[in-house]
């Protein structure tokens, strides 16, 4: 979309008057355009996107109206939408949340015990029913990582590599290939109540300023909490607690909760699947291929989620 059509979509559609809009680089959700709006004092996150599900908007809205801190809610349409459509794509506004990403400058302890806190107002809020019916119960990305493993698979023991980077990509699949092809194996299913969840709080969506903010929605499920506890249990490398110090941390504010392993397996198969196949379909197509390369030897490293799942 051009810096022209989406000021004109954001004045038709939200009734805001900007007038400074900057793309914002940065994030793997390669389905989205997310930019940086100013209109009068104010700033906004623009977020233009054709992937995760409407189920996001929702989420925020709920969530930020039931008072949960460090969950900011959207800015309605002039009709009173969570988002519009343009372009078959939905344009959503929400109020910029200032401050610095957790991933770059990390958690203090403090912060981590205000994490835990904001994650366990997520966890206890009552959804309506409305929201119920929405909320997908897995990411609908993982429908599709058996058959991309295949092709990946086929491509990168069985075929020339086209350039350097692939190359180095074929060595590293056929390395752990025993370990990929083990995530394909079928685990036991999730149980219990299941709540709302983020379905992506690693570091990268948090945002550190005066208090500790949770973005990017658009993954949202409800499921078990140990969909998004998986995130602060081990394998995230950097976008996870550093040690055992701050995970205390953590669960000093989020409270004690007995964690099931069955759940905690079934959640780390699928996100170990997702990163797998998405980071190596990435090192493949762009963009940041070396970055990508980078992402996947941690995930198949000793530390990294793939072993997790399997084990």
């Amino acid at each position: 979309m051009t810096t022209r059509a989406l000021w004109e979509f954001v004045r038709e559609d939200f009734g805001l008057d900007v007038v400074e809009l900057t793309r914002v680089h940065g994030g793997a959700d390669q389905a989205a355009e997310v930019w940086l709006a100013r209109a009068g004092e104010r700033r906004y996150a623009v977020k233009w996107s054709g992937g995760g599900t409407d189920a996001g908007a929702r989420v925020s809205a709920e969530l930020a109206a039931a008072g949960v801190a460090g969950v900011a809610g959207p800015v309605p349409t002039r009709g009173g939408e969570l988002w519009s459509v343009r372009e078959g794509r939905r344009l959503t506004v929400m109020p910029w949340v200032d401050g610095r990403g957790a991933a770059e400058v990390g958690l203090t302890d403090a912060e981590w015990t205000a994490y835990g806190v904001l994650l366990a107002g997520v966890h206890s809020a009552e959804p309506s029913e409305g929201l119920r019916r929405v909320l997908p119960a897995l990411n609908p990305v993982s429908a599709r990582m058996p058959g991309l493993f295949r092709e990946l698979d086929e491509r990168l023991t069985g075929q020339v590599p086209g350039d350097e980077i692939e190359a180095e990509l074929a060595r590293l699949w056929r390395e752990h290939r025993e370990l990929i092809l083990g995530l394909l194996e079928p685990v036991d299913g999730p149980r219990g109540t299941p709540v709302i969840c983020h379905g992506d709080p690693h570091l990268g969506n948090v945002i550190v300023g005066e208090s500790v903010h949770l973005i990017d929605w658009d993954d949202a499920v409800l499921a078990a909490r140990e969909q998004d506890l998986m995130f602060v249990l081990g394998g995230m490398g950097t976008l996870g607690p550093a040690n055992p110090g701050q995970l205390d941390a953590f669960f000093t504010g989020y409270g004690e909760t007995e964690i099931d392993d069955r759940n905690l397996r079934y959640y780390r198969h699928a996100r170990a699947l997702e990163d797998v196949a998405l980071w190596a379909e990435q090192a493949i197509t762009g963009p940041d291929r070396e970055d990508s390369l980078r992402i996947l030897r941690g995930v198949l490293g000793p530390d990294g989620l793939a072993v997790l799942a399997v084990s």
